[in-house]
């Protein structure tokens, strides 16, 4: 009979195999550092993968070596289009490099617990094929998107709009194949046909890329909790009633001979918890008429504000165009606790800044900056990630292909 308890022992955690933790997981691994990698799903890369979304939203150079590299491959593929590419190889990629890079990956596994002591995570309770694991380990990154596990730490966090608590919307994107001959097209009883796109629920974003697939990103759930279970089983499910409706409305107005292939395994979610770091980034900071620099700059956001209507279909919302600007090691460092980081959706800031700064390619510069912190604060023997020498990791960073001066990017405003 198999023991469903097990302990070990680890230097580096990372909660979330999404493109931030997959980074961080690389960064630090492959400096030689053990590190277990903790991901919910059965592919790495999040919602560029499994949740379909086969778009970078952001200027694609200077990331760093470890997004050069998913350029490069994708590209040896033949499976990127400019800002587009095919997800399926992407897993392949991911895959690929955190093997390589040393890294433990375990697949269908969630982190349910944390344990910590006067301000200092001591281990992490992780959940898979009905088998608990105790983990310890030096340093914790947080990678998981909604913050899950440094709010089981006890972190502070922020979670919506201020007054009202709405989060961002979440999409389910598809792929549409051709058939090369006229489809039947047909909706289920009890959903409402679109009959033209000004009744779209969501964005009207589709792409014929040049392999033939289109891809789709039109749906749009309001009003749902993302770190809820009840309130995301509710968004998973309207998601795909729209999803049936917009498909629908393609076959009859744009592509007759198109079905559809696939679709997310999970819903993307844009905003959940935002851990409270040591440092806040706010609307006020990545607004201006210059790059804004800041001294522990780690990684530098390039999108322009994002910010979707909280309530209203459709593109309602706002698109601002921003300068690039830098994201400060402070805001990837938890407030409060001496080993615990996170990066990408639930890093420090407020909402409008992070509708800019949740972007997928700047999420991967974000995790190699948290990875390579991590690592260089064990080889420097520091137990506090607070006394980290902040100026080797911004050398470091440069070396490894990171351009640190927003001065030096290109803003991203489609």
């Amino acid at each position: 009979m198999t023991d469903p308890y097990r302990t070990l022992k680890v230097d580096v955690l990372v909660a979330g195999g999404g493109t931030a933790g997959s980074a961080a997981a690389v960064a630090a691994a492959r400096r030689g550092h053990r590190v277990l990698l903790v991901e919910e799903g059965n592919c790495l890369g999040g919602v560029s993968t499994a949740g379909g979304v086969n778009e970078w939203f952001a200027s694609l150079d200077g990331l760093g070596d470890i997004f050069d590299h998913l350029k490069a491959e994708l590209d040896r593929y033949g499976a990127r289009f400019g800002q587009f590419f095919n997800s399926e190889y992407l897993k392949i990629i991911w895959q690929l490099l955190a093997e390589e890079a040393g890294v433990e990956i375990l697949f269908h596994a969630s982190v349910v617990g944390a344990t910590v002591s006067e301000g200092r995570v001591t281990r992490a309770t992780v959940v898979s094929a009905s088998q608990f694991i105790e983990v310890e380990a030096a340093y914790f990154i947080d990678t998981t998107g909604e913050g899950d596990f440094a709010a089981l730490a006890g972190a502070d966090f922020l979670q919506g709009d201020p007054r009202t608590g709405h989060t961002l919307h979440m999409s389910l994107t598809c792929i549409l194949q051709d058939t090369g001959q006229p489809v039947t097209p047909y909706l289920p009883p009890g959903l409402e046909p679109i009959e033209t796109e000004d009744d779209m629920p969501g964005l009207r974003t589709y792409h014929r890329l040049p392999d033939g697939r289109v891809y789709c990103n039109m749906t749009k759930v309001t009003q749902h909790d993302p770190t809820d279970p009840f309130s995301l089983s509710a968004a998973e499910r309207e998601a795909r009633r729209q999803l049936a409706r917009t498909v629908h409305f393609l076959q009859r107005t744009k592509y007759p001979t198109y079905m559809l292939m696939t679709s997310g395994a999970k819903i993307g979610i844009r905003e959940g918890r935002r851990i409270l770091g040591d440092y806040v980034l706010s609307e006020a900071d990545i607004l201006g008429d210059t790059p804004r620099d800041f001294p522990d700059g780690v990684a530098v956001a390039t999108s322009q504000i994002d910010f979707h209507s909280l309530t209203k279909p459709g593109d309602a919302g706002r698109r601002q165009r921003v300068e690039p600007y830098a994201i400060p090691f402070r805001c990837l460092t938890a407030r409060g606790f001496e080993n615990l980081l996170m990066a990408g959706k639930c890093a420090s800031g407020d909402q409008v800044a992070q509708s800019s700064f949740r972007m997928t390619p700047t999420c991967c510069a974000m995790g190699q900056a948290v990875g390579t912190g991590v690592a260089l604060a064990l080889e420097q023997g520091a137990r506090d990630i607070h006394a980290l020498d902040v100026a080797r990791l911004r050398e470091t960073l440069a070396a490894d292909g990171v351009e640190l001066d927003p001065a030096r990017h290109h803003a991203y405003a489609p």
